[in-house]
């Protein structure tokens, strides 16, 4: 390969133990690559994309590796960022960093500025900031906030073709006009806008409403790589808007006896504007660990933690309305309280407590279906339907999420040796498909588009998946960044690691 006489700044690896370790991201997959490249530098991101076009390699761009999609491993060459575009350029008016930033570690510089970034997802400890965009992160904060989308001004990216692009610049003119083509188009099409606009507000794929929100090609170029997943460029810098520092006035942690008094809860503290607004399960509830959110009374069915950041007013309000409902227990939390530190500890530790269930009980619970996004109204019927489908199999599942922005995060287990194991996880897959589709959801929500749930996009969008072939064509005519997670995917089991 002409990749491995490249003469680069950064760094190009073959040995297996190196590939070992990119074959897996925090999904169940594992596809083994033929090379891991760490460039220094957009020269060197130049070089290796010219030469993989000469080579007929495909790209796949990494970050943290935290995603449970599927869509950081690729067959063929692994960008890794993480080992040198890992620096914060500036913090302030305006913000520039390095896709290869730990989140936590940018959260941290932040903190002597007095400034925020409110979408944290819970594995802030691991991911990275180009993981964050290329997913269109969200955590808690969405609900006030909205995902981090919001917040992102610029992007600074590598073309499929090796050239240079910058979104605070001139655009090249075939993209611009390409740009403005495409979008001309999708607003002349009722259909799709419809379509668009009335999935969750989450919903993953590429940004189709940034064609009707903003008016300059920039701006819809930018925010059409913030939620691709790598599959349209190769993001080098991301600008940054950040906030004043907030901070909690109070959180509600209320166990539930009744799942729809949960929902009703939810839907009238939605109305309050928290700054967040989550839920467990009976189940999740169960296996975590903890002082706050582990409930085994079997009279539970659920809990809600809901944090206002606004005013008392809020809070008080939040507190009497909770107070409406028969209640297992309810804790109030203000800040700097002991509680506020454990409280944020046991919501990081809500998947891994399950991760760890699994393991200690010899079950495998693949990320098939763990990223759903619904409108919040449909979301106690989406529960049922979904805990009878698997129960039918004879699978217990958890649910935990985001009810403030109808993100649902449900966690099937399975038996690693049934003999019918790729059937059964095919069934849980498209049966939950099936679910949500009746209710206009998606399984493409807050981790976005991968291996474990695009293979529905098409048929979820209808009519309105030919722009998000545009825009793919537009980007990249000969498919060079991380096929097979956003279009052509495979079956839902294929290269699933069923050890995990």
């Amino acid at each position: 390969m002409a990749l491995l006489r490249l003469e680069i700044e950064g760094d190009i690896f073959q040995d297996q133990a190196t590939l070992e370790k990119f074959s897996r991201d925090a999904s169940s997959y594992k596809i083994l690559p033929r090379l891991v490249i760490a460039p220094k530098s957009e020269d060197d991101i130049c070089k290796i994309v010219k030469s993989a076009i000469n080579d007929g390699l495909h790209i796949t761009c990494r970050s943290g590796g935290s995603g449970l999609s599927g869509s950081a491993i690729g067959k063929d060459i692994i960008l890794d960022f993480k080992r040198y575009f890992n620096r914060v350029l500036q913090i302030g008016e305006k913000t520039i960093v390095q896709p290869g930033t730990i989140l936590d570690d940018f959260l941290h510089d932040m903190e002597s500025y007095g400034l925020m970034l409110p979408v944290i997802p819970s594995s802030s400890a691991s991911c990275a900031l180009g993981g964050n965009i290329g997913t269109r992160s969200t955590g808690p904060g969405t609900a006030r906030y909205g995902t981090i989308d919001e917040f992102v001004t610029s992007i600074r990216f590598v073309s499929s073709n090796g050239e240079v692009i910058d979104t605070d610049e001139t655009l090249p003119s075939y993209l611009e006009e390409g740009i403005r083509r495409i979008r001309a188009k999708f607003l002349d099409d009722s259909a799709s806008l419809e379509i668009i606009q009335n999935r969750p507000y989450i919903a993953g794929g590429y940004n189709l409403k940034a064609l009707s929100r903003y008016l300059d090609p920039a701006q819809i170029v930018t925010h059409l790589l913030v939620g691709s997943v790598g599959t349209l460029g190769i993001i080098t810098e991301i600008r940054l808007r950040l906030i004043s520092r907030q901070t909690a006035k109070a959180t509600f942690v209320a166990h539930f006896k009744n799942f729809d008094h949960l929902i009703e809860a939810a839907d009238e503290l939605k109305k309050l504007n928290p700054s967040a607004l989550e839920f467990t399960d009976a189940s999740c509830s169960k296996h975590v660990k903890g002082k706050l959110l582990n409930m085994s009374d079997s009279a539970h069915s659920g809990t809600l933690i809901v944090e206002f950041d606004n005013s008392q007013q809020q809070v008080d309000y939040g507190r009497e309305l909770l107070k409406n409902y028969d209640l297992l227990k309810i804790w109030e939390i203000h800040a700097g309280d002991k509680n506020e530190a454990i409280l944020r500890n046991e919501r990081k530790q809500l998947l891994p407590s399950l991760w760890k269930f699994a393991r200690e009980n010899n079950l495998f619970m693949p990320s098939i279906i763990d990223d759903i996004a619904i409108h919040l109204k449909d979301f106690s019927k989406v529960h049922r339907e979904i805990s009878i489908l698997m129960k039918h199999l004879g699978q217990d599942i958890s649910f935990f999420g985001h009810l403030g922005f109808g993100s649902v995060h449900a966690h099937p287990y399975f038996n690693r040796m049934d003999s019918n194991l790729n059937q059964k996880i095919a069934i849980v897959s498209s049966g939950t498909f099936e679910i949500l589709k009746k209710y206009k959801g998606t399984l493409v929500g807050a981790h976005n588009a991968g291996r474990s749930c695009s293979i529905y996009l098409k048929e979820e969008l209808g009519k309105a998946f030919k722009y998000m072939e545009m825009i793919k064509t537009l980007f990249d005519p000969d498919n060079l960044l991380n096929p097979g997670t956003v279009f052509n995917t495979a079956p839902i089991y294929e290269q699933m690691m069923f050890s995990m």
